[in-house]
This record gives C-alpha cells, sequence and structure tokens, in this order.
C-alpha cells in the first residue's frame, strides 16, 4: 500500500515545490534506536519542516526582488535601508530555524545541509548588494551574483539528491519542483545614488 501526500511548498533561497511524497511499506529503513524511518524523515522535511518556517525567508526574497519588479520606483537607498533592516532580519531568523532542523538520518541530515548552503548563499547574496550600494562599487555586485549562481547550485544539488532518496526509498514524487530565485545582481545598476 502506497500513502501519499501532497507536498504543500518547499522553497530556497529561494524556491517554492510542489510535489508530493509518499513511502513504499515494503521498504521500511527503520532505526532501532528512534523507530523513524528514512522515508518518514524524508517526508517531515520536504512536506512539513521546510514549508512550515519558508514565511521568513519570503519576505526576505520578496524584498530583495522589488527592486527588479517591472515598473518599480524604489531609491536604491530605502531599498538598501529595507535590504539591511527588514530582509537581513527575516533570512536570519529564517536561517536559525533551518538550522535547528535535525534529522536522525545522515542521509536525510545530509540531504537537509544542502538545502541550508543553498539558502546561506542567498542570504549572503543580499549582504553583498548591500554592501555594494554601501560602498557605491559595482563590483560587488559580481560577488552578489556569483552567490546567486552558488545558491542555485546547491538547490540543483538538493533536488538531484532527493530524487535519488525518492527512487532509493520508494518513496513517490507528486508534481515537480517550482522555483522562485532572487533576481540576477547583474541585472540593474544597484549603486547608482537616485537622483544624482
Amino acid at each position: 500500500m502506497k500513502k501519499k501526500l501532497l507536498l504543500l511548498f518547499m522553497t530556497v533561497l529561494m524556491a517554492f515545490c510542489l510535489m508530493g511524497c509518499g513511502k513504499d511499506e515494503e521498504k521500511d529503513d527503520t532505526s532501532s534506536d528512534t523507530g523513524v524511518t528514512s522515508q518518514e524523515e524524508i517526508v517531515k522535511l520536504v512536506n512539513e519542516d521546510l514549508p512550515g518556517i519558508a514565511a521568513e525567508r519570503d519576505s526576505a526574497v520578496a524584498i530583495y526582488n522589488k527592486y527588479f519588479e517591472s515598473g518599480a520606483d524604489i531609491d536604491s537607498e530605502a531599498w538598501k535601508d529595507q535590504l539591511k533592516n527588514e530582509a537581513l532580519t527575516s533570512y536570519d531568523a529564517y536561517l536559525e530555524k533551518l538550522a535547528a532542523l535535525s534529522y536522525t538520518k545522515s542521509d536525510v541530515q545530509n540531504l537537509k545541509d544542502l538545502f541550508e548552503k543553498s539558502a546561506k548563499y542567498q542570504r549572503d547574496a543580499i549582504q553583498y548588494v548591500i554592501d555594494a550600494i554601501e560602498s557605491v562599487d559595482s563590483t560587488k555586485l559580481n560577488d552578489a551574483q556569483q552567490a546567486i549562481d552558488d545558491s542555485r547550485t546547491y538547490l540543483n544539488m538538493y533536488q538531484d539528491e532527493l530524487k535519488r532518496l525518492c527512487e532509493s526509498y520508494g518513496i513517490q514524487m507528486v508534481g515537480e519542483f517550482h522555483t522562485a530565485t532572487m533576481t540576477d545582481a547583474s541585472a540593474s545598476d544597484a549603486t547608482s545614488t537616485d537622483g544624482e
């Protein structure tokens, strides 16, 4: 008998996934210490834990992406203040909750660690943009772009590892990965002084 759970959200600096997981009862990797299976931990990570803490990350990414929206008329200094005072505060709270997630199965913990590395690079990108505006140094936007690229790399590694684990443990994935990422830092010169 297969159970199917609908994946509510799965995010990242940045990522939303609409996917479901269910476990095959025949493949039961039960730990004698905890009684928890790898299947159960994977489903919990994907369907409950990551979506349950995503609001603060989503808020930070929305503030970041707002500057790049079509027709947006945001002063770069005001945006910098929002990034510094709101986005980073939200993202740091998110990273703290993400770091607190812990799993007994090493393969599931490693999966969570890949997702966490992606998130940390996304947070770094926000900091680099703030630094670029404060120092009026557009070369720091290259650092921001590299952080965004690194975040995407780790997110892809997370997705590949999740697929591999699901196949290995007989977990059925329902849906596809849909990611909402941060806008490329090179999309605009955020370091220009508005009104000058």
